[in-house]
């Protein structure tokens, strides 16, 4: 019995997926956050769609009670109405989050995401990912010519957002950054979000954003930081400190090596420290988000990236060249990797 039941809780995995889509599509924490814990026929009212089919709505919102996205509360007049939860408070639109996951959930449940990993038995047999398997060319070449996936990065914004305090308190807490480094080059850095939130905690220091060109041609500007256009495979600029967050996972180890490589030659050859930002697949000293580090190393498989374990990143840093590095868990699914020259 316990092997039907967990068992079954796979099989049915995608309903999960998709009704937090729908949660989310439909905007119903935003409705709820605006107008207070609202019945089912309030919330009904207040949805896109006429009319409602109010059986599919309410086994939806059963559904949703289920995996925590709301909590039912029931009145003295046996109404029952709905509330958030903390989950649901994180998909709140920007308008009232600005560290909302709403637009990172969007675009990783998109369906066109989703369906290429039933390519997976034939990617296990090549070199061509899910994603190239049907598509024809990765995600990469999607991005730039396809105007919703140029969008992703939206997404990746709020979930920087979300995740950086953490990476700011293991910097701190390990003495990573110190006076004795006075500049940072966050490498794909897209916004600055990210050098943004180092620089409040270590304003001593001098940051620069480099990412593509049409990224910095587009980011709003801040004064505080600089931004410049360059490829990652090619140069980056020197700098005590280099930021590499989320940007190994997208390549294989012969061009992450490559990457690594240009690192060193911007690092200062003394004080110099690479901050690496990745997930380490089988590090457990934070299993909440085991299940997080493991499924998102599936999702980066399926659409031609790579997830590593700490042998796999010590293989790629030796390959590099560096000797001497230090994996730092934090409080998040990823950890932090410090690569010094």
């Amino acid at each position: 019995m316990e092997a039907r039941a967990q068992l079954s809780k796979h099989m049915f995995a995608f309903a999960e997926t998709m009704s937090l889509r729908c949660a989310v599509q439909l905007g119903l924490p935003d409705k709820i956050y605006e107008h207070g814990p609202l019945t089912l026929a309030e919330l009904a009212a207040k949805l896109p769609i006429k009319p409602v089919n109010m059986d599919r709505f309410e086994q939806t919102m059963r559904y949703l009670v289920h995996i925590n996205l709301f909590t039912p509360t029931t009145n003295h007049h046996e109404e029952t109405k709905y509330e958030l939860t903390p989950m649901s408070r994180l998909l709140l639109s920007n308008i009232h989050n600005n560290e909302s996951l709403a637009t990172f959930v969007m675009a990783i449940t998109d369906p066109e995401e989703l369906f290429v990993s039933g390519r997976l038995v034939e990617s296990l047999g090549g070199s061509k990912s899910c994603w190239e398997l049907m598509h024809g060319v990765t995600v990469a070449e999607k991005m730039k010519n396809d105007e919703k996936w140029c969008k992703v990065s939206d997404g990746m914004n709020g979930y920087t957002l979300n995740m950086i305090d953490a990476v700011v308190d293991g910097i701190k807490r390990e003495s990573i950054i110190d006076q004795s480094v006075t500049t940072l080059v966050d490498v794909g850095g897209n916004t600055g979000i990210a050098a943004k939130a180092i620089l409040n905690a270590f304003p001593h220091l001098k940051c620069t954003v480099m990412d593509l060109v049409d990224v910095v041609e587009n980011v709003p500007k801040d004064p505080q930081l600089s931004f410049v256009a360059g490829d990652v495979l090619s140069s980056i600029p020197s700098g005590d400190v280099l930021l590499l967050k989320s940007i190994l996972h997208g390549y294989d180890d012969d061009l992450s090596v490559t990457i690594l490589n240009n690192c060193k030659k911007a690092m200062h050859p003394t004080r110099g420290r690479l901050i690496v930002v990745e997930m380490v697949s089988d590090m457990e000293t934070m299993p909440e988000f085991s299940h997080a580090r493991l499924g998102l190393a599936m999702q980066m498989m399926f659409i031609g990236g790579k997830e590593r374990t700490k042998k796999g990143w010590e293989r790629v840093i030796h390959m590099a060249g560096f000797t001497r590095y230090k994996i730092i868990p934090i409080a998040a699914a990823e950890s932090i990797i410090v690569i010094y020259p």
